[in-house]
């Protein structure tokens, strides 16, 4: 059902249609916006959740970087401010689990502190290593805030070239 506007003018022999139109064409349609709507209850539910999120997320979690070659795996994770006697490295299966702690500098404690930003506290991480790796010889180095772990591949798992004969 389509409606139209007709304006017209009677004479004393017809009708002339001065403008017709679609009522359609008159009205300007906009799709709802629902954005607004999205981000009120986006907003909702990370406020529900902030308390939960806050117990589950630790900002001092260790970033990672993780880098393969072809004879080994190599894992560098940043700590900065973290004693290497303060780590904590294990491999249970195929976990690898590192965990440790930063703690507070002595003199801070003594002292008035204005402002402190940095994190102090416990962390932990675990990565499932694959399958192919000599988990007996694992190598960990801690140096200016890096903890370096290598991993060597096994040698049945190292890709070799065959000659063609």
């Amino acid at each position: 059902m389509a409606y139209h506007l007709c304006i017209s003018v009677q004479t004393k022999h017809e009708t002339i249609n001065i403008i017709e139109v679609s009522i359609m064409a008159l009205l300007r349609y906009t799709r709802p916006n629902y954005r607004h709507l999205s981000k009120s209850f986006n907003e909702l539910m990370d406020e529900f959740f902030e308390p939960i999120n806050a117990l589950t997320t630790n900002d001092l979690t260790p970033k990672v970087d993780i880098r393969e070659n072809e004879q080994e795996f190599e894992f560098l994770l940043e700590l900065p401010g973290v004693r290497k006697e303060d780590l904590q490295i294990e491999l249970e299966q195929d976990v690898l689990y590192v965990s440790g702690e930063r703690k507070v500098a002595e003199e801070t404690k003594e002292t008035n502190v204005h402002r402190m930003e940095q994190f102090y506290g416990s962390f932990h991480r675990s990565f499932h290593l694959p399958q192919g790796l000599d988990k007996e010889n694992i190598t960990a180095q801690c140096l200016d805030g890096i903890l370096r772990l290598t991993i060597k591949k096994d040698e049945k798992a190292v890709k070799k070239q065959i000659e063609i004969q």
